[in-house]
């Protein structure tokens, strides 16, 4: 009885983990999480949103305007856009983080996977 609770418990942990950990090559690997940069700096050049997919694939969306305060909103719209956009295409946000610049302004780093 001893061995037979115990080849079960072993044979139900297998079953569990490899469910969890199967093999993907680099191909089905690709595309599962997304970065956005947002670049909330007004001095810097290239501030907006930088879209990360991987393998090279980057996507640059300028903000508008010189991020005056009236121009707050339409660069927070500009993130939610893009947000509700990955939305549909099947990426959830797991994760934010942020920090000072070093031209007077935040960096905001979202991290994305696939659902």
């Amino acid at each position: 009885m001893k061995y037979s609770i115990a080849a079960l418990s072993v044979a139900s942990l297998f079953i569990g983990v490899s469910a969890f950990t199967g093999a993907k090559n680099e191909k089905e690997a690709d595309g599962q999480y997304v970065v956005i940069d947002v670049y909330e700096l007004p001095a810097y050049e290239d501030k907006g949103l930088h879209v990360h997919y991987g393998n090279g694939k980057t996507e640059f969306l300028p903000y508008a305007n010189d991020m005056k305060d009236h121009h707050l909103d339409d660069n927070g719209d500009l993130l939610v856009k893009t947000l509700n956009r990955l939305d549909s295409e099947g990426y959830q946000v797991i994760s934010t983080c942020a920090g000072l610049g070093d031209k007077s302004g935040m960096i905001t780093k979202v991290f994305l996977r696939k659902k």
